[in-house]
């Protein structure tokens, strides 16, 4: 990696790690530098992708755990159910390409995208009078976000928010804290598997995650203590998961 190399690793390592606090899919930027700029092979970057989220969550969650935002007490059973899916997600990656699941997810997107215009006062300001959803069913959704986060991470962070907030009734600050501090936990183990198997490319993974945790810890330290951060969150996540969209389906080639 040369000086240009390592300054574009750590800007958009910064960019994903404020991007993935507040709201998600921060993974695009650090697989794009990853796969465009370094010319790492997709499935080795989407292991090493794994050295820099561990380095923003891990950072992010003690941030917002400070900041009263993180509440483990009542969410044991979420941890649980994600950590077990998004085990199985990350042996599945081990054995299989991640383009299926890639273009499978583009087409997910879309009903994404209606769903949080549908009703933008579910998100910023959800009815915490009607009760959570039924906790089987939680649970199930929860293992499944967890299987596809194991496998191939990027955008796991917009389905569990969507998740958390419409049917377990948490706001978008304290899912967001939840959020990084599973990825945080599961990272860990998936980056292990990951690295036995031989698929970390641990030098770029480091440039990228000091630009991360910085960005990381910036976001969840404004989002705890900034009034109004629920809107802000949302319209970010509007636009990211909008963007995403434009980018996965190459709208600009229609033209």
């Amino acid at each position: 990696m040369g000086t240009t190399e390592i300054l574009i690793s750590l800007v958009g390592g910064f960019l994903a790690g404020v991007v993935n606090t507040m709201a998600g899919f921060g993974s695009i930027i650090s697989l794009a530098i990853y796969m465009d700029v370094l010319g790492i092979p997709g499935h080795i970057a989407n292991a090493t992708n794994r050295v820099n989220i561990l380095a923003s969550t891990s950072i992010s969650s003690i941030t917002f755990y400070k900041n009263g935002k993180l509440n483990l007490s009542k969410s044991k059973g979420i941890i649980v159910a994600v950590l077990c899916g998004a085990l199985v997600g990350a042996y599945i990656a081990t054995q299989l390409d991640a383009d299926g699941f890639k273009k499978a997810f583009k087409y997910l997107l879309i009903p994404i995208f209606f769903l949080l215009l549908s009703n933008p006062k579910r998100f910023i300001n959800p009815n915490y009078n009607t009760p959570p959803s039924s906790a089987v069913l939680t649970t199930i959704l929860y293992f499944i976000i967890g299987i596809y986060a194991g496998f191939i991470q990027v955008g796991f962070g917009v389905i569990f928010l969507m998740v958390i907030i419409m049917l377990s009734k948490y706001n978008l600050i304290t899912g967001n804290g939840l959020k990084v501090f599973i990825v945080a936990i599961y990272t860990i183990f998936i980056l292990g598997l990951f690295h036995f198997n031989g698929m970390i490319l641990w030098k770029a993974g480091i440039a990228i995650a000091i630009g991360q945790a910085l960005g990381g810890y910036i976001a969840a330290r404004n989002m705890s203590k900034l009034e109004g951060a629920n809107r802000l969150a949302y319209y970010l996540l509007v636009l990211i998961v909008f963007v995403v969209i434009l980018k996965n389906f190459e709208v600009w080639s229609w033209f």
